[in-house]
């Protein structure tokens, strides 16, 4: 399966950001889960439950934000063994909540501008894409050092 999805992305892809391509290939997956995942709950908050753009986006994060750690920890990096709070749940989480605050301003402005829920998604997406770059980044090189058994420097 590795091998048919990694057919999926281009070199130049894997190439600008750096790492195995099955990683790679992977993390471009499983974020496009997590979008799924997320606009879903935003939508639902948004059009069902009546919530503001920013109510909608929090609930959505905290709620996607589970699913993505799984995803990442178990599919992407492959780790199996104990959790290690400092060196990888602290860092995920404190990148999510990076995320998290970029894309709810972004949800709340693009309600403030246009009240359309198709916006607020809009915005919410673009203050998530001002994150992901550096999520995969650091993550990866966290990740592979857990996953190797290396020390993870800290600090």
């Amino acid at each position: 399966m590795d091998a048919v999805l990694a057919k999926l992305v281009p070199a130049r892809v894997i190439g600008w950001v750096g790492g195995d391509p099955t990683v790679v290939t992977r993390y471009l997956v499983t974020s496009g889960v997590n979008v799924v995942n997320h606009q879903l709950l935003l939508q639902l908050a948004l059009r069902w439950w009546g919530w503001s753009g920013g109510q909608a986006n929090v609930f959505a994060a905290v709620v996607a934000a589970v699913p993505a750690y799984l995803l990442s920890r178990y599919w992407i990096w492959q780790l199996d063994g104990r959790v290690s709070i400092r060196a990888e749940v602290i860092p995920f989480w404190t990148i999510s909540l990076l995320g998290l605050l970029a894309s709810t301003a972004a949800a709340m402005a693009a309600d403030r501008a246009f009240d359309r829920p198709i916006m607020i998604s809009v915005g919410s997406l673009a203050g998530y894409f001002v994150v992901w770059v550096l999520k995969f980044v650091v993550l990866d090189r966290l990740f592979r050092r857990i996953a190797a058994d290396e020390p993870v420097p800290v600090g």
